[in-house]
């Protein structure tokens, strides 16, 4: 059985106080739902640095400054989602940050497949980038993502 979004964040909550470290988030297609899920825990500003929702191509530019030569390729990409965990860690000064973008349907998009997520968790040592291919609906797909975002956070934090 998966765990719920609600424990993983307990468990990152609990990894990164006792750590005294932070978290950023960049999200596209979960629109927040990542960082909604961490701010439920009481107490989670010790960790929670913030975070942006960058949903139109044009505002990963202006807020995070991602370059255009990286978006013109396709914000669908696991070069975005390097892009927007990079920058987001960069901006806040948390220890790891997380980002998503993709295509959570219900047609394709830049040529992509409803479904196709990528995430990208990163800290000092660099990101890590994981491509997901969904089969839900907009709602399933968005809180997949999310919880697998807060699995791989996690995984990196073992």
């Amino acid at each position: 059985m998966k765990p719920s979004l609600k424990i993983l964040a307990y468990e990152i909550f609990k990894k990164l106080s006792h750590t005294n470290k932070t978290i950023a988030t960049a999200e596209s297609c979960t629109g927040g739902l990542i960082a909604s899920t961490i701010t439920d825990i009481p107490g989670a500003s010790k960790i929670f640095l913030g975070g942006v929702v960058v949903y139109a191509t044009e505002i990963k530019q202006k807020i995070l400054g991602i370059p255009l030569e990286i978006l013109n390729e396709g914000v669908i990409s696991a070069q975005v989602a390097e892009a927007m965990a990079t920058m987001i860690r960069n901006l806040t000064g948390a220890d790891f940050s997380i980002a998503t973008t993709g295509n959570l349907g219900p047609s394709t998009m830049e040529g992509k497949p409803k479904g196709l997520i990528y995430i990208a968790v990163a800290d000092s040592k660099g990101v890590k980038i994981k491509e997901l291919t969904l089969k839900g609906n907009r709602i399933y797909n968005k809180k997949e993502a999310t919880r697998q975002a807060l699995q791989a956070l996690l995984n990196m934090l073992a």
